[in-house]
């Protein structure tokens, strides 16, 4: 059950950064105007990230150097918090969608590490103490999606698929992301908490976003949505498989 998890976790992932490596590629003149302005060559750097993403992708993939590929994808992602989403909140602070972009990077980011930390550990390589930190950003970043959902409860009930009723259904929604995430920074029942995670995410994409996507192949908005969430359930996935069972029945 814990390889699988794993297993599924990584592919996950991987797929994931391959559809976000072609995106760049396909709309390298976007993502250019994105890449801060006191950078130079910023085209360059949408097409460096790009390859960065598939690059990354086949190492989680296949294993072949599969910590140092996620460890620098992480510190990547970390790098887009910084340098890209914080100094937009502080511009647009009321604005929740550049809340939902720069928590979407700390959660990739925390992803990343946790699959760094799952990668076995190579001979006389010493594991890197700050990549623990990566369920722990993983985790916040649920507890505050998880927040904005109640802050922003009717445009989230918007969000879902017309036949789900909004009411019960996304209350419980909205109580599980926090209360996972919560759980997963305690350390207390972290495998039920991030499994519980990953289902929840998983869901997401296959009523949500599958239709979206298949209903606008050529817009970019719901692929980029929707693998970014089934890349957050691939590293729950991957949390999950990856908790000692000590820690697991840990009260």
């Amino acid at each position: 059950m814990t390889d699988m998890r794993k297993t599924l976790g990584r592919i996950f992932v991987a797929i994931s950064l391959v559809v976000f490596g072609v995106q760049h590629f396909i709309y390298g003149g976007f993502v250019a105007t994105l890449v801060p302005a006191f950078m130079p060559g910023r085209l360059f750097w949408a097409y460096f990230v790009g390859v960065a993403f598939v690059a990354a992708a086949a190492g989680i993939f296949t294993g072949m150097l599969a910590r140092p590929a996620a460890t620098m994808l992480g510190v990547m992602f970390f790098l887009f918090v910084l340098l890209l989403h914080i100094p937009r909140i502080i511009g647009k602070s009321s604005d929740g969608n550049e809340w939902t972009s720069g928590l979407v990077a700390l959660a990739m980011c925390g992803g990343a590490w946790i699959l760094a930390s799952a990668a076995p550990l190579e001979e006389r390589e010493k594991a890197d103490p700050f990549l623990g930190l990566g369920q722990y950003f993983f985790a916040l970043a649920f507890v505050a999606f998880g927040i904005q959902h109640f802050v922003f409860g009717r445009y989230a009930a918007g969000l879902g698929p017309p036949w789900i009723p909004g009411g019960r259904f996304w209350r419980v929604f909205r109580g599980n992301l926090c209360c996972s995430g919560v759980v997963i920074i305690i350390g207390r029942k972290q495998d039920l908490a991030a499994t519980l995670l990953g289902s929840l995410t998983i869901l997401y994409f296959l009523l949500l976003y599958v239709p979206r996507i298949a209903g606008k192949l050529h817009d970019p908005g719901p692929w980029t949505s929707g693998f970014e969430i089934l890349a957050m359930c691939g590293s729950a996935l991957v949390l999950a498989g990856s908790i000692p069972r000590e820690e697991n029945e840990r009260v």
